[in-house]
């Protein structure tokens, strides 16, 4: 496969350490153009548009401040069970009552800067970074909802999320610019945000939260969630702002080698290796996290000081030990990566000191988990394609088919080029979507009735797998009533173009997980596509307690009834975390789309809906 059949955009780095201060201007956009405008009934759908080709943190759990490189916060409580009827656990009231003064650390900013001039300092009141052409869901997406409700409902959502759309509207949910609730301090309200996005994978949308919010304004809470932004980006001159005026730097050794870095980078070297040596001398780190430290403060300062690093004493990989390393070019035993969770290797798939080709697997599961884009991913295989043959050698065979797939010209000949990327060998399910996902745009181009009845179901999956909702609509007189190509149009056409019956639904092969045809009504129940009679004819059938009331679908339909979109994407990522769509619950299900539509966000709860039927 040749560059000149598909244009990429090459991620680069610098050769000796990974510095990107500097967050980028705005998030990259996972929506096509034009996803979620209205189609309307009385018209066919119309032609294609044109589209441009975008222990470490355990999920819900709270790292130990002071402990190798984690973050002090707030106690959550206890963890959040997978059944359908889960306790949130002393959710704070929704509605304003009196509750108990916990989480008073952290309440307002304790520290002041002296160095930056009133009329320069950004408002806390209102804080995030998308525009409203990237999705930003508006100032008053929470509501009324409490911010310590809010806080807790964040601190409660594991990571990952089943759903890549779920996560997709999530994220923008937690980088809109937003109205802070009374009850909480900005900066805090900005943490809690991070916080969860850093536990999504998304370390680029962590930290361009947290450099929203000026130094001046950072609470405890921010500091910390700042150097685990830091960490997760591989960025050790990202640690500098949370040490300005942080009294923790004269005693918790993290912040005194976080110290001691930044000392280095502004060209106190002597400094910096004085302190380091005082957390030598006190013991107060393992001999790794010590020498990390060294190793970066003497990249920083261009001391050429050896440091020699050996990994096998050390049986568990921490956010410093990450961080660091990944700075410094170093890599990391495969033994120690296989500890972590796939958050981790999300934020691993954007590191620019590791090379491209030994991303590939990392930047599909980041794909799958909604933190990389199709455009992203087909740039990202059009560059390990150009490196290989600028070595002389051979690209994965599924890599060079996407040439071809792209490449115009004969419809049959790409889609058997498709049919090569889906049916590539792998045992990771998330690669498996990953490359559906990579396939999107070179399927909307194919016409509508081209290839087998397998082929049509994957091309239409492959479509809605990034948005391409009008795309796949123009196939809905080409599909056979009760296939998956069917099912998939069912819920994720713009409109209802496919006539939709109960022995159809109720027929619907298995999947993978056994609950496709579940997750095929929940989605058509909670769109309002089927009568409320046949969602309950079908509900017994398939035994799917669609009418069951439990803590969180109350607090869902409730934020569903006050109109707040965020606050619905929120619990709709609540409900709908784990590591596959296998724990998902069809009911979970059934009230995260009707939610979703009952606030404005019907495209989203389709591209779930559908994702849920193509994955389960």
């Amino acid at each position: 496969m040749r560059s000149n059949r598909f244009r990429y955009a090459a991620l680069a780095g610098a050769l000796l350490l990974a510095i990107p201060v500097l967050g980028q201007d705005s998030p990259e956009s996972l929506l096509p153009p034009g996803f979620g405008d209205p189609v309307e009934d009385d018209k066919p759908p119309p032609k294609p548009r044109e589209s441009g080709p975008q222990d470490l943190l355990p999920p819900g759990d709270t790292p130990t401040g002071g402990n190798q490189g984690g973050a002090s916060r707030p106690s959550s409580g206890g963890g959040v069970a997978a059944s359908p009827g889960f306790d949130l656990g002393g959710l704070p009231p929704a509605d304003g009552e009196k509750k108990d003064d916990e989480d008073k650390e952290g309440d307002g900013a304790e520290y002041v800067l002296p160095d930056l001039p009133p009329h320069a300092r950004r408002s806390i009141a209102n804080i995030g970074v998308l525009a409203t052409d990237d999705g930003d869901m508006g100032a008053g997406a929470f509501g009324a909802a409490p911010g310590k409700y809010l806080a807790h409902l964040m601190r409660k959502t594991p990571a990952p999320i089943a759903s890549r759309w779920t996560a997709i509207t999530l994220r923008r949910a937690l980088l809109s610019k937003v109205d802070t609730p009374a009850d909480i301090a900005g900066a805090d309200f900005a943490a809690e945000r991070a916080w969860l996005l850093l536990r999504m994978g998304e370390a680029d949308s962590a930290r361009m939260l947290v450099q929203a919010v000026d130094g001046d304004q950072y609470t405890p809470w921010m500091r910390d969630v700042a150097m685990q932004s830091a960490l997760a980006n591989a960025d050790p001159a990202g640690l500098c702002p949370a040490t300005e005026g942080n009294p923790a730097t004269a005693k918790d050794p993290y912040w005194k080698m976080a110290r001691a870095v930044c000392s280095a980078f502004a060209g106190e070297s002597a400094l910096a290796s004085a302190l380091v040596g005082q957390v030598e001398d006190n013991k107060g780190a393992p001999t790794i996290d010590i020498l990390l430290s060294e190793k970066v403060v003497g990249a920083a300062s261009n001391t050429r000081r050896a440091v020699n690093i050996l990994w096998e004493d050390t049986d568990k990989l921490t956010a410093w030990r990450y961080g660091l390393a990944t700075a410094t070019a170093l890599k990391i035993p495969d033994p120690l990566m296989a500890t972590v969770g796939p958050h981790v290797r999300a934020w691993r798939a954007r590191a620019p000191l590791i090379l491209l080709q030994d991303r590939t697997a990392d930047i599909e599961l980041a794909t799958a988990l909604g933190v990389f884009s199709s455009a992203a991913l087909v740039d990202h295989y059009g560059a390990v394609s150009d490196i290989a043959e600028s070595e002389g050698k051979s690209a994965p065979a599924y890599i060079d088919s996407l040439g071809t797939a792209f490449g115009g010209g004969d419809a049959v000949a790409r889609v058997a080029a498709m049919n090569a990327i889906w049916s590539s060998t792998t045992n990771s399910e998330a690669a498996r979507y990953a490359r559906m996902i990579a396939t999107a745009r070179a399927a909307a181009d194919i016409p509508a009735g081209t290839g087998s009845a397998a082929e049509t179901d994957n091309l239409i999956a492959a479509m809605l797998s990034a948005g391409l909702d009008v795309q796949a609509a123009r196939w809905a007189s080409e599909v056979d009533g009760g296939s998956l190509a069917w099912a998939l149009l069912a819920v994720g056409s713009p409109n209802k173009f496919v006539s939709i019956s109960d022995g159809a639904v109720s027929g619907l092969d298995a999947g993978v997980t056994g609950k496709r045809a579940q997750f095929l009504l929940a989605g058509l129940a909670g769109l309002a596509r089927i009568s409320p009679e046949q969602a309950t004819g079908l509900a017994e059938d398939l035994a799917v307690p669609l009418g069951s009331q439990t803590v969180w679908t109350k607090a869902i339909n409730r934020a569903a009834d006050a109109r707040q979109p965020a606050t619905v994407a929120l619990l709709a990522g609540l409900g709908l975390h784990g590591d596959n769509w296998g724990g998902v619950s069809a009911a979970h299900l059934y009230h995260v789309v009707s939610a979703l539509r009952r606030v404005g966000l019907e495209a989203e709860a389709r591209m779930i809906a559908a994702e849920a039927v193509m994955r389960g």
